[in-house]
Protein backbone atom coordinates (compact mmCIF):
# COMPACT_ATOMS: atom_id res chain seq x y z
CA UNK A 1 0.00 0.00 0.00
CA UNK A 2 0.82 3.68 -0.90
CA UNK A 3 0.41 6.69 1.59
CA UNK A 4 -2.10 7.77 0.25
CA UNK A 5 -3.84 4.24 0.00
CA UNK A 6 -3.11 4.33 3.93
CA UNK A 7 -4.72 7.71 4.35
CA UNK A 8 -8.12 6.63 2.34
CA UNK A 9 -7.90 3.63 3.92
CA UNK A 10 -7.73 5.21 7.51
CA UNK A 11 -10.24 8.08 6.55
CA UNK A 12 -12.85 5.63 5.63
CA UNK A 13 -13.03 4.86 9.07
CA UNK A 14 -15.81 6.48 11.16
CA UNK A 15 -14.15 9.81 12.05
CA UNK A 16 -16.12 12.00 14.23
CA UNK A 17 -18.96 9.80 16.87
CA UNK A 18 -22.17 11.22 17.24
CA UNK A 19 -22.41 9.71 20.39
CA UNK A 20 -19.89 9.56 23.25
CA UNK A 21 -17.73 7.27 22.30
CA UNK A 22 -15.99 4.08 25.00
CA UNK A 23 -12.98 2.92 25.56
CA UNK A 24 -14.11 -0.74 24.93
CA UNK A 25 -12.77 -1.02 21.38
CA UNK A 26 -9.27 0.31 21.85
CA UNK A 27 -8.58 -1.31 25.36
CA UNK A 28 -9.96 -4.86 23.17
CA UNK A 29 -6.95 -3.39 20.57
CA UNK A 30 -3.74 -2.52 22.93
CA UNK A 31 -4.12 -5.66 25.14
CA UNK A 32 -3.08 -7.27 22.25
CA UNK A 33 0.44 -5.12 22.63
CA UNK A 34 3.31 -6.93 24.65
CA UNK A 35 4.46 -3.44 25.75
CA UNK A 36 0.98 -2.49 27.38
CA UNK A 37 1.95 -4.32 30.33
CA UNK A 38 4.95 -2.64 30.96
CA UNK A 39 4.11 0.83 30.54
CA UNK A 40 5.29 3.11 32.76
CA UNK A 41 2.85 6.12 34.39
CA UNK A 42 5.58 8.61 35.39
CA UNK A 43 6.52 8.58 31.47
CA UNK A 44 3.42 8.92 30.23
CA UNK A 45 1.68 12.81 29.91
CA UNK A 46 -2.31 13.18 28.94
CA UNK A 47 -3.57 16.64 28.60
CA UNK A 48 -6.77 17.43 27.99
CA UNK A 49 -8.64 20.55 28.43
CA UNK A 50 -11.38 22.78 25.88
CA UNK A 51 -8.83 25.14 24.11
CA UNK A 52 -5.08 25.54 23.96
CA UNK A 53 -4.21 21.48 24.50
CA UNK A 54 -2.18 21.44 21.09
CA UNK A 55 -0.32 24.85 22.31
CA UNK A 56 0.28 23.48 25.64
CA UNK A 57 1.83 20.00 24.41
CA UNK A 58 4.04 21.74 22.25
CA UNK A 59 5.95 23.64 24.22
CA UNK A 60 6.06 20.94 26.82
CA UNK A 61 7.96 19.22 24.05
CA UNK A 62 10.10 21.61 23.31
CA UNK A 63 10.97 22.04 26.93
CA UNK A 64 11.60 18.41 27.57
CA UNK A 65 13.93 18.26 23.82
CA UNK A 66 15.87 21.29 25.33
CA UNK A 67 16.61 19.38 28.62
CA UNK A 68 18.14 16.17 26.39
CA UNK A 69 14.82 14.29 26.96
CA UNK A 70 13.68 11.66 24.10
CA UNK A 71 10.04 12.46 23.22
CA UNK A 72 7.04 11.15 21.46
CA UNK A 73 3.94 13.26 20.94
CA UNK A 74 0.72 12.45 19.95
CA UNK A 75 -2.13 15.37 18.36
CA UNK A 76 -4.58 16.31 16.69
CA UNK A 77 -6.08 17.21 14.37
CA UNK A 78 -3.45 17.49 11.44
CA UNK A 79 -3.14 20.17 9.22
CA UNK A 80 -1.91 19.18 6.06
CA UNK A 81 -0.76 15.49 6.23
CA UNK A 82 -1.71 12.89 9.10
CA UNK A 83 2.39 12.31 9.87
CA UNK A 84 1.91 15.04 11.51
CA UNK A 85 -0.30 13.52 14.43
CA UNK A 86 2.90 11.29 15.51
CA UNK A 87 6.22 12.61 15.86
CA UNK A 88 9.31 11.98 17.92
CA UNK A 89 11.92 14.05 19.38
CA UNK A 90 10.40 17.05 17.38
CA UNK A 91 10.20 15.55 13.59
CA UNK A 92 6.93 14.31 12.04
CA UNK A 93 6.85 10.63 11.32
CA UNK A 94 8.34 9.88 7.71
CA UNK A 95 5.40 8.63 5.07
CA UNK A 96 7.05 5.36 4.41
CA UNK A 97 7.84 4.76 8.40
CA UNK A 98 3.81 5.86 8.64
CA UNK A 99 2.91 3.06 5.91
CA UNK A 100 5.06 0.06 7.66
CA UNK A 101 3.23 1.38 10.95
CA UNK A 102 -0.16 0.88 9.95
CA UNK A 103 1.10 -2.18 8.01
CA UNK A 104 1.61 -3.82 11.77
CA UNK A 105 -1.32 -3.16 13.11
CA UNK A 106 -3.81 -3.08 9.82
CA UNK A 107 -5.38 -6.66 11.37
CA UNK A 108 -6.06 -5.39 15.17
CA UNK A 109 -7.41 -1.94 13.11
CA UNK A 110 -9.97 -4.35 11.21
CA UNK A 111 -10.53 -6.97 14.19
CA UNK A 112 -11.43 -4.46 16.71
CA UNK A 113 -13.61 -2.28 14.25
CA UNK A 114 -11.58 0.90 15.21
CA UNK A 115 -12.39 4.30 14.23
CA UNK A 116 -9.56 6.73 12.49
CA UNK A 117 -9.15 8.39 16.11
CA UNK A 118 -8.54 4.78 17.90
CA UNK A 119 -7.03 3.38 14.75
CA UNK A 120 -4.33 6.53 14.96
CA UNK A 121 -3.94 5.99 18.97
CA UNK A 122 -2.73 2.56 18.48
CA UNK A 123 -0.42 3.43 16.07
CA UNK A 124 1.09 6.30 17.80
CA UNK A 125 1.33 4.42 21.00
CA UNK A 126 2.57 1.33 19.01
CA UNK A 127 5.64 3.34 17.28
CA UNK A 128 6.17 5.32 20.85
CA UNK A 129 5.82 2.31 23.55
CA UNK A 130 8.77 0.18 20.87
CA UNK A 131 11.26 2.61 21.72
CA UNK A 132 13.11 3.74 24.41
CA UNK A 133 11.19 7.44 25.00
CA UNK A 134 11.90 9.17 28.38
CA UNK A 135 8.34 10.94 27.94
CA UNK A 136 5.10 9.98 25.89
CA UNK A 137 2.71 13.03 25.04
CA UNK A 138 -0.60 12.48 24.84
CA UNK A 139 -3.21 14.99 23.44
CA UNK A 140 -6.75 14.29 24.48
CA UNK A 141 -8.77 14.13 20.93
CA UNK A 142 -12.37 14.52 22.69
CA UNK A 143 -13.65 14.92 26.03
CA UNK A 144 -11.48 12.72 27.77
CA UNK A 145 -13.05 10.10 29.93
CA UNK A 146 -13.90 7.75 27.02
CA UNK A 147 -11.67 9.12 24.98
CA UNK A 148 -8.99 6.36 23.13
CA UNK A 149 -5.65 8.14 25.01
CA UNK A 150 -7.67 7.50 28.32
CA UNK A 151 -6.37 4.08 27.98
CA UNK A 152 -3.01 4.50 28.94
CA UNK A 153 -1.70 4.95 32.39
CA UNK A 154 -0.92 8.61 33.16
CA UNK A 155 1.35 9.57 36.42
CA UNK A 156 0.81 13.25 35.14
CA UNK A 157 -2.22 15.24 33.81
CA UNK A 158 -2.76 18.46 32.45
CA UNK A 159 -6.21 20.47 31.83
CA UNK A 160 -5.75 23.68 29.65
CA UNK A 161 -9.05 26.57 30.06
CA UNK A 162 -12.58 25.01 30.16
CA UNK A 163 -14.91 26.37 27.93
CA UNK A 164 -18.36 25.16 25.80
CA UNK A 165 -17.52 22.86 23.02
CA UNK A 166 -19.00 20.08 21.55
CA UNK A 167 -22.03 19.95 23.53
CA UNK A 168 -23.46 17.25 21.58
CA UNK A 169 -21.58 15.17 22.97
CA UNK A 170 -20.32 16.38 26.10
CA UNK A 171 -22.96 18.04 28.10
CA UNK A 172 -24.79 21.58 27.73
CA UNK A 173 -23.16 22.64 31.11
CA UNK A 174 -19.58 23.35 32.08
CA UNK A 175 -19.95 20.77 34.83
CA UNK A 176 -20.46 18.33 32.88
CA UNK A 177 -17.39 19.14 30.55
CA UNK A 178 -15.20 19.48 33.28
CA UNK A 179 -16.39 16.20 34.78
CA UNK A 180 -15.81 14.57 31.35
CA UNK A 181 -12.23 15.99 30.52
CA UNK A 182 -11.24 15.05 34.33
CA UNK A 183 -11.91 11.51 33.65
CA UNK A 184 -7.90 11.60 32.43
CA UNK A 185 -7.10 11.85 35.97
CA UNK A 186 -5.93 9.07 37.73
CA UNK A 187 -5.55 8.58 41.70
CA UNK A 188 -2.54 9.06 43.36
CA UNK A 189 -1.18 11.14 40.39
CA UNK A 190 -0.26 14.81 39.20
CA UNK A 191 -2.29 17.49 37.75
CA UNK A 192 -1.20 20.68 36.67
CA UNK A 193 -4.09 22.91 35.50
CA UNK A 194 -4.92 26.02 34.49
CA UNK A 195 -7.82 28.69 36.58
CA UNK A 196 -10.35 26.44 36.73
CA UNK A 197 -14.15 27.65 36.84
CA UNK A 198 -15.78 27.80 40.30
CA UNK A 199 -18.47 26.06 39.38
CA UNK A 200 -16.07 22.46 38.42
CA UNK A 201 -13.92 22.92 42.06
CA UNK A 202 -15.65 20.27 43.63
CA UNK A 203 -15.41 18.24 40.87
CA UNK A 204 -11.68 17.79 41.30
CA UNK A 205 -10.54 14.44 41.95
CA UNK A 206 -9.30 14.06 45.74
CA UNK A 207 -6.99 11.97 45.08
CA UNK A 208 -4.81 13.19 43.17
CA UNK A 209 -2.24 16.22 43.49
CA UNK A 210 -4.04 18.94 41.99
CA UNK A 211 -0.98 22.22 40.97
CA UNK A 212 -2.21 25.34 39.49
CA UNK A 213 -0.10 26.80 36.80
CA UNK A 214 2.32 29.60 38.21
CA UNK A 215 1.28 33.38 37.88
CA UNK A 216 2.59 34.86 34.44
CA UNK A 217 2.17 38.28 32.81
CA UNK A 218 2.38 38.58 28.46
CA UNK A 219 3.55 42.24 26.59
CA UNK A 220 3.52 42.90 23.00
CA UNK A 221 6.55 45.04 22.50
CA UNK A 222 8.21 46.08 19.15
CA UNK A 223 6.46 43.54 17.38
CA UNK A 224 7.47 40.71 19.25
CA UNK A 225 5.17 38.93 22.22
CA UNK A 226 7.06 38.39 26.10
CA UNK A 227 6.36 36.17 28.34
CA UNK A 228 7.30 37.24 32.13
CA UNK A 229 7.09 34.32 34.58
CA UNK A 230 8.33 33.67 37.79
CA UNK A 231 11.51 31.83 36.70
CA UNK A 232 12.44 35.09 33.83
CA UNK A 233 10.94 36.87 31.18
CA UNK A 234 11.64 35.66 27.53
CA UNK A 235 10.70 36.15 23.88
CA UNK A 236 7.84 34.12 22.89
CA UNK A 237 6.88 32.84 18.85
CA UNK A 238 3.52 32.42 20.21
CA UNK A 239 0.68 35.38 20.15
CA UNK A 240 -1.50 36.40 23.12
CA UNK A 241 -1.81 36.09 26.55
CA UNK A 242 -3.59 32.23 25.72
CA UNK A 243 0.38 30.98 24.28
CA UNK A 244 1.36 33.18 27.35
CA UNK A 245 -1.14 30.56 29.67
CA UNK A 246 -0.54 27.90 27.86
CA UNK A 247 3.66 28.31 28.03
CA UNK A 248 2.95 29.43 32.27
CA UNK A 249 0.96 25.38 32.47
CA UNK A 250 3.92 23.84 30.35
CA UNK A 251 6.92 25.70 32.22
CA UNK A 252 5.07 24.49 35.60
CA UNK A 253 4.78 20.75 34.85
CA UNK A 254 8.36 20.47 33.68
CA UNK A 255 9.28 21.90 36.81
CA UNK A 256 7.34 19.26 38.73
CA UNK A 257 8.95 17.24 36.09
CA UNK A 258 12.13 17.73 37.86
CA UNK A 259 13.53 20.35 35.62
CA UNK A 260 15.11 23.49 36.10
CA UNK A 261 12.79 26.48 33.96
CA UNK A 262 15.51 28.93 33.82
CA UNK A 263 17.56 27.33 32.07
CA UNK A 264 15.63 26.37 29.21
CA UNK A 265 13.32 29.62 28.94
CA UNK A 266 15.03 30.70 25.43
CA UNK A 267 13.53 28.08 23.68
CA UNK A 268 9.94 29.18 24.60
CA UNK A 269 10.97 31.54 20.96
CA UNK A 270 11.69 28.46 18.52
CA UNK A 271 8.29 26.25 19.00
CA UNK A 272 6.83 24.62 16.19
CA UNK A 273 3.07 25.40 15.94
CA UNK A 274 0.99 26.08 13.34
CA UNK A 275 -1.97 28.01 12.53
CA UNK A 276 -2.51 30.00 15.56
CA UNK A 277 -2.57 33.22 14.29
CA UNK A 278 0.40 32.09 11.86
CA UNK A 279 1.66 34.81 9.50
CA UNK A 280 1.59 33.39 5.25
CA UNK A 281 2.69 34.31 2.07
CA UNK A 282 -0.12 34.30 -0.36
CA UNK A 283 0.44 34.96 -4.49
CA UNK A 284 0.05 38.42 -5.33
CA UNK A 285 -1.89 39.80 -2.38
CA UNK A 286 -0.99 43.28 -0.85
CA UNK A 287 -2.54 42.60 3.15
CA UNK A 288 -0.88 40.56 5.40
CA UNK A 289 -2.49 37.19 5.64
CA UNK A 290 -3.22 35.26 8.93
CA UNK A 291 -4.60 31.90 10.23
CA UNK A 292 -5.92 31.23 12.95
CA UNK A 293 -8.42 27.95 13.57
CA UNK A 294 -10.16 29.25 16.63
CA UNK A 295 -13.35 27.06 16.10
CA UNK A 296 -15.70 28.06 19.61
CA UNK A 297 -16.58 31.08 21.09
CA UNK A 298 -13.77 31.22 23.78
CA UNK A 299 -11.11 30.74 21.25
CA UNK A 300 -12.30 33.42 19.20
CA UNK A 301 -12.87 35.83 22.13
CA UNK A 302 -8.56 35.15 22.85
CA UNK A 303 -8.05 35.85 18.92
CA UNK A 304 -9.75 39.26 19.37
CA UNK A 305 -7.33 40.18 22.48
CA UNK A 306 -4.52 39.37 20.11
CA UNK A 307 -6.02 41.77 17.38
CA UNK A 308 -6.32 44.55 19.24
CA UNK A 309 -2.64 44.65 18.91
CA UNK A 310 -2.60 45.40 15.40
CA UNK A 311 -3.96 48.21 13.15
CA UNK A 312 -5.45 48.43 9.96
CA UNK A 313 -7.55 49.63 7.21
CA UNK A 314 -9.34 47.10 6.36
CA UNK A 315 -9.60 43.42 8.12
CA UNK A 316 -10.73 40.72 5.82
CA UNK A 317 -12.31 37.88 7.53
CA UNK A 318 -12.55 35.07 5.83
CA UNK A 319 -14.69 32.55 7.72
CA UNK A 320 -16.16 28.71 8.10
CA UNK A 321 -17.33 26.69 11.02
CA UNK A 322 -18.12 23.54 12.01
CA UNK A 323 -22.42 22.52 11.80
CA UNK A 324 -21.48 21.70 15.27
CA UNK A 325 -20.30 24.97 16.48
CA UNK A 326 -21.36 28.19 17.86
CA UNK A 327 -22.11 29.83 15.13
CA UNK A 328 -24.04 32.67 16.24
CA UNK A 329 -22.29 33.47 19.48
CA UNK A 330 -19.02 33.22 17.60
CA UNK A 331 -20.11 36.02 14.70
CA UNK A 332 -21.35 38.18 17.47
CA UNK A 333 -17.83 38.17 18.76
CA UNK A 334 -16.32 38.77 15.19
CA UNK A 335 -18.52 41.35 14.44
CA UNK A 336 -17.81 43.57 16.79
CA UNK A 337 -14.33 44.22 15.16
CA UNK A 338 -14.10 47.61 13.35
CA UNK A 339 -13.36 48.09 9.90
CA UNK A 340 -14.50 44.42 8.47
CA UNK A 341 -15.17 43.08 5.67
CA UNK A 342 -16.56 39.54 6.23
CA UNK A 343 -16.24 36.31 3.55
CA UNK A 344 -18.72 33.34 4.44
CA UNK A 345 -16.62 29.79 3.46
CA UNK A 346 -16.93 26.14 3.89
CA UNK A 347 -14.54 24.44 6.03
CA UNK A 348 -13.51 20.66 4.59
CA UNK A 349 -14.52 18.58 7.35
CA UNK A 350 -17.94 18.43 8.75
CA UNK A 351 -18.31 22.23 7.67
CA UNK A 352 -21.55 24.18 7.59
CA UNK A 353 -22.99 24.81 3.88
CA UNK A 354 -23.22 28.26 2.99
CA UNK A 355 -26.95 28.43 3.17
CA UNK A 356 -26.66 26.97 6.72
CA UNK A 357 -25.14 30.63 7.97
CA UNK A 358 -27.42 32.67 10.30
CA UNK A 359 -29.56 34.69 8.16
CA UNK A 360 -28.24 38.18 9.22
CA UNK A 361 -24.33 36.84 9.16
CA UNK A 362 -25.36 36.08 5.51
CA UNK A 363 -26.65 39.51 5.26
CA UNK A 364 -23.29 40.93 6.70
CA UNK A 365 -20.77 39.13 4.43
CA UNK A 366 -20.04 40.59 1.13
CA UNK A 367 -18.76 37.21 -0.67
CA UNK A 368 -19.64 33.87 0.01
CA UNK A 369 -18.05 31.08 -1.22
CA UNK A 370 -17.60 27.46 -0.77
CA UNK A 371 -13.49 27.52 -1.81
CA UNK A 372 -11.60 29.20 0.80
CA UNK A 373 -8.75 29.36 -2.13
CA UNK A 374 -11.09 30.99 -4.55
CA UNK A 375 -12.17 33.93 -1.72
CA UNK A 376 -8.12 34.63 -1.43
CA UNK A 377 -7.37 34.05 -5.52
CA UNK A 378 -10.25 36.73 -5.85
CA UNK A 379 -9.53 39.12 -2.91
CA UNK A 380 -8.62 42.71 -3.34
CA UNK A 381 -6.55 44.20 -0.75
CA UNK A 382 -4.55 47.28 0.25
CA UNK A 383 -1.01 47.28 2.03
CA UNK A 384 -2.53 48.30 5.29
CA UNK A 385 -5.00 45.71 5.24
CA UNK A 386 -4.96 42.25 6.94
CA UNK A 387 -6.84 38.82 5.61
CA UNK A 388 -7.29 36.55 8.47
CA UNK A 389 -8.64 33.37 8.10
CA UNK A 390 -10.37 31.64 10.89
CA UNK A 391 -13.26 29.57 12.39
CA UNK A 392 -11.83 25.78 11.66
CA UNK A 393 -8.59 24.47 11.85
CA UNK A 394 -9.42 22.04 8.62
CA UNK A 395 -9.97 25.48 7.49
CA UNK A 396 -6.53 26.58 8.27
CA UNK A 397 -4.81 23.61 7.08
CA UNK A 398 -6.86 23.91 3.54
CA UNK A 399 -5.41 27.17 3.05
CA UNK A 400 -1.61 26.30 4.39
CA UNK A 401 -2.28 23.26 1.74
CA UNK A 402 -2.46 25.54 -0.64
CA UNK A 403 0.09 28.10 0.48
CA UNK A 404 3.29 29.23 -1.72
Amino acid sequence: MTFLDVVQYLENLTIMPKTMPGLEKIRSAVVEKKWFYNLDPKKIITVGGTNGKGTTCAVLEALLLSANQKVGLYTSPHLIQTTERIRTNGTDLSAADFVKLFLNNKDLIHKHELSHFEALTLMAADYFFSQDLNYVIFEVGLGGTFDATNIFPNYYSVITKLGMDHQNILGETIQDIAKNKFGIIKSDSIVVHHELPAEVIELKNKNATWIQAKPFKSEFKDNQWFIDTVWGTAEINLQGARSAENAATALTLFENLGFDPKKHLSVLNQIRWSGRMQKINWPNMKASVYLSGDHNPQGIKSLIEILKNYKWNTLHLIVGIGQDKSCDEMFQELLNLPNIKLYLTVTPFKGRRLLEYPDWVIQKSVVQNESVINILNELQTHQNDIVLVTGSLYLVGEVLKNSK
